[in-house]
């Protein structure tokens, strides 16, 4: 029988339920294709999981059970179990959410979003893109969708051997979708929009920032489609101006300013960091949500400074007594480096800095307790004195 063992002593990460193998921890590897899916024994013969394996790869193998039996049936109870949770977490006034969450849910490699009926899914390993006619099979049976569109563009692809990949694997999907969040509305674009359409991942500080907006002049900078702008609006503030370089997430923003019957909402299209050296500032709440500054571990020391850089322009403009909502979605960048970087920029701006708040997590990007790698969004809340 094809099976992967493990060194002697290397069993411990996986009895403790983590779903990752690497290749070091590695005694024998059957020579099996990209993706094939192995049952794991430690060196004494126990049987810890079942896991799909990249022979080419540090991270050689990646967990899809803890228990024997048939792979899919087990994949489904996964499937059926991410559903009931979401079903629990949201009522009527939300109908876009994360519904499955890769290692969150059991299922690492998978991304799978609801867009009020249609669905987004992102595929990261080869493990996965085996597996794709399946995870479609089960989406239309338990969910009865009416349109799948797959986005799958990571860099974790090209690490796999796999292609970036693009288009409709089932139905219909119309270039723009209607969706609630909070009972706010938004339009999504899965053909044209970032990442999966819309950042679900911010749906709790989103949420904030409208609690916190009342009467404040707000600027959201790599505002996309206008997400914590229309949240602020709707909390009440004064003006709100967004600014982003793509001029169809500017597109977006509009038409979302449009959808909520908001007037006050000033759309900017350009470079985020030549607009902050060219403007002098009035707002005296401002986000900061940038793309992810460090998309491998090389770029670490890149990113850091970058968001020292970024976050230094902001506060030796901002009013005094204001707030700033400073995010991080970059994996390699820790709460910890990146909780540094702001302090530097504090001290170098000349800024007395409060932390008031931190990131809450949105509870559809569930992180299993015993894989606390899959946190990767950190958010600082502060009070620039």
């Amino acid at each position: 029988m094809n099976k992967v063992i493990l060194k002697k002593g290397r069993e411990k990460a996986l009895l403790r339920g983590h779903p990752w193998v690497f290749s070091g921890a590695v005694d024998a590897l059957p020579q099996v294709g990209p993706g094939t899916i192995l049952p794991i024994y430690s060196s004494d013969g126990q049987f810890l999981a079942q896991g799909y394996f990249n022979p080419g790869n540090s991270l050689v193998g990646r967990i899809l059970s803890f228990e024997e039996g048939g792979i899919k049936e087990l994949l489904k109870k996964n499937i059926v179990e991410a559903i009931s949770m979401r079903k629990e977490l949201f009522g009527a006034g939300t109908n876009a959410y994360r519904l499955i969450n890769g290692e969150g849910d059991g299922i690492p490699g998978l991304i799978v979003d609801f867009y009020n009926g249609y669905l987004a899914l992102q595929i990261h390993t080869r493990g996965i893109e085996n597996l794709k006619p399946f995870f479609v099979e089960q989406l239309i049976e338990l969910i009865k969708p009416k349109g799948i569109y797959e986005k799958s563009h990571s860099p974790a692809r090209q690490e796999e051997g796999l292609e970036s990949f693009e288009g409709l694997l089932y139905g219909e999907v119309p270039e723009t979708i209607e969706i609630l969040e909070n009972g706010v509305k938004f339009v999504v674009s899965l053909p044209n929009g970032q990442k999966t359409g819309f950042f679900l991942d911010q749906r709790s500080m989103r949420a904030q920032v409208g609690k916190l907006a009342k009467g404040r002049k707000v600027l959201n900078c790599f505002a996309y489609s206008g997400g914590f702008s229309i949240y602020a609006l709707e909390g009440g503030a004064q003006s709100v101006t967004s600014v982003d370089s793509c001029s169809n997430a500017c597109k977006l923003a509009k038409e979302n300013s449009l959808l909520n019957n908001f007037e006050n909402h000033v759309v900017v299209q350009s470079d985020v960091f030549e607009f902050l050296e060219r403007e002098t500032f009035d707002w005296d709440l401002v986000i900061l949500d940038p793309p992810a500054f460090a998309k491998k571990k090389a770029n670490l020391e890149h990113a850091l400074k970058g968001y020292q850089k970024l976050n230094e322009k902001v506060m030796r403009k901002l009013p005094p007594r204001s707030l700033l909502l400073t995010c991080s979605c970059s994996h390699f960048v820790d709460e910890n480096l990146f909780q540094l970087a702001i302090f530097t920029a504090s001290r170098k701006a000349g800024r007395f800095v409060r932390i008031i708040g931190k990131h809450a997590q949105a509870p559809d990007h569930p992180i299993a307790i015993t894989h606390p790698e899959g946190s990767y969004l950190k958010s600082l809340l502060l009070f620039v004195q």
